[in-house]
């Protein structure tokens, strides 16, 4: 996308500041389009998401005038409670796991509910339907495993 001149707000990218960082995280609020997944889909269509700063979820309901959300059929589930086991259990776990964060879950890959500076699970949201105000918000499913 960067190649083709658009101009990405990319908080993965490193060797950022902490205040280069934030600045990108808000940054992708005001993008056309935000790219993004999800860490549950219910089967009734609902997307529900856990965050560490926010970011995500926020980028997620308000802000961008078109939302993408690509997810594997993995996190495909039967309901909330489904969805709450999934983030807490294996989608948290893993992704403290990744970032090296020594969380409880980490440790072992189920949720403690810890409370530490690195708990990743700090605001939730549950999408029902589009929000208003964003014109385009499509949800992609793939029929393949994909993330956590």
């Amino acid at each position: 996308m960067e190649k083709r001149g658009h101009v990405l707000y990319n908080n993965w990218h490193g060797g950022k500041t902490a205040e280069e960082r934030k600045k990108t995280l808000k940054s992708q609020m005001g993008s056309d389009v935000f790219l993004t997944s999800t860490n549950a889909v219910t089967v009734d269509g609902k997307l529900v998401n856990t965050d560490f700063t926010g970011n995500r979820v926020a980028s997620m309901v308000f802000g961008p005038e078109k939302i993408v959300v690509v997810a594997g059929a993995n996190k495909i589930v039967a309901d909330l409670q489904a969805a709450f086991n999934r983030i807490k259990n294996e989608a948290a776990p893993k992704n403290c796991i990744r970032l090296g964060f020594s969380t409880p879950c980490a440790g072992n890959t189920l949720c403690a509910n810890c409370s530490g500076p690195h708990r990743l699970c700090r605001v939730t949201a549950i999408i029902e339907v589009s929000p208003k105000g964003i014109p385009d918000y499509t949800v992609i499913i793939v029929s393949k495993n994909l993330g956590y």
